[in-house]
């Protein structure tokens, strides 16, 4: 979407890298509402059935894959930022999909789930590669990983409050008003995008061309990363909230206090790792942050009580943290050191990422109906070992 000169520069005269976090930074806050309680959400739903919560996931992300390289031609042509933004419309389709189900339309909720899950791919497929094109393009290439623990810290700042907020919104009037506060605030993350300076570039894959790349000698060692680190994600997104729940008896007021006790903990090591990653070799912090990631899962599958979940819980965030800022970077500084095939490399890291997740997530149901809800975690802390050594092989071949 191209608009005249100053008008581009008017959002409150920030650059083209502020003007991208903005807009991350209010979708960041609609989800972080929902997020955490989302999982739960349809834990309820589906009369507290792990199984089902996993296999809806599961559908999600296996759902978006196909549509990624059409969705990588629409916004060759028609641009990065209009993209974006019919993809923020996705985002708004699906808060707004879940706020039927639990204001109880007569459609039926199976349909209204459906329709949730389409619009969740349709966020996926239009926005997310465009905004990783565009952040590895906008970021500073010698603080890029300042940039992102500046970036993160900000989010994990606006996460104390979320969890919290999120809480006390379902504790007082419903699931629904979470859901339509998250709605109104993806909708005002739209502004800041009518102001990006305009960024085009021309995904040349083809359709099935885009599969067999994504395991090729030259993108498989990425693949399998970002194919690792989706699968620990994942974990974390949608098992752990539900075991919070479990363990304290239901109370959404307890796990989003936790949740928010959590990030205070871990609001400071944001900015000091990314500025370690900038002085340090990304790969000599990332190996420390994926083993004591892994440690972490281990400790989480063995507790019982608050005092255990926040004691784990703080570990594993140290961890967490350390792994996914010197992570991110390589990656960033892979998809701009791609140059005329950044938007190709950007498309291909989102599909390994789903393929990632949805495996996980089918392999995740058979485990906790024969074992228990924690033996997810065990898992998880061997993947993330996984993420560590396929990021350190990458890096290298591509010094």
């Amino acid at each position: 979407m191209s608009l005249p000169h100053h008008h581009r520069r008017s959002f409150a005269h920030l650059g083209a890298f502020p003007t991208l976090a903005t807009n991350r930074l209010l979708g960041f806050v609609g989800s972080s509402l929902v997020g955490v309680f989302l999982p739960i959400f349809l834990f309820e739903f589906f009369d507290l059935s792990l199984a089902a919560v996993l296999l809806f996931f599961a559908i999600d992300f296996a759902v978006k894959i196909p549509f990624l390289v059409p969705a990588a031609r629409f916004f060759s042509t028609r641009g990065l930022t209009r993209a974006m933004m019919i993809g923020t419309g996705g985002l708004v389709l699906f808060y707004w999909m879940l706020y039927l189900l639990d204001a109880g339309s007569r459609m039926s909720p199976y349909l209204l789930l459906a329709v949730a899950i389409a619009g969740a791919a349709l966020n996926a497929a239009l926005y997310w590669s465009p905004y990783h094109i565009d952040f590895a393009k906008f970021a500073d290439k010698q603080k890029r990983g300042t940039q992102l623990g500046m970036f993160y810290g900000i989010q994990r700042l606006l996460s104390v409050a979320a969890p919290v907020a999120g809480a006390a919104l379902i504790v007082r009037f419903g699931y629904h008003a979470s859901f339509i506060t998250g709605l109104l605030l993806t909708l005002a993350s739209l502004i800041p995008l009518m102001f990006l300076p305009p960024h085009r570039v021309t995904y040349e894959f083809g359709y099935l061309e885009s599969f067999r790349k994504l395991f090729s000698r030259n993108y498989r060692a990425m693949s399998f990363s970002m194919m690792a680190f989706g699968a620990e994600n994942i974990v974390g997104a949608v098992v752990w909230p539900i075991f919070l729940f479990v363990v304290f008896g239901g109370s959404y007021l307890e796990v989003g206090a936790v949740a928010s006790a959590l990030v205070v903990v871990a609001l400071i090591m944001e900015y000091i790792v990314g500025k370690e990653t900038d002085r340090y070799s990304p790969g000599r912090v990332l190996k420390l942050g994926s083993w004591m990631n892994a440690l972490g899962w281990l400790s989480k599958a063995f507790v019982e009580t608050l005092s255990g979940v926040f004691t784990a819980s703080t570990f594993h965030s140290v961890g967490a943290i350390l792994m996914r800022t010197p992570l991110d970077t390589l990656t960033y500084e892979q998809a701009a050191d791609s140059g005329h095939y950044i938007d190709e490399y950007t498309v291909l890291r989102e599909m390994a990422l789903s393929l990632g997740r949805a495996a996980m997530l089918l392999i995740l149901i058979p485990l906790t109906v024969y074992f228990s809800i924690a033996a997810s975690f065990v898992v998880a802390a061997i993947i993330s070992l996984g993420v560590n050594w396929l990021a350190q092989y990458r890096a290298s071949q591509t010094a």
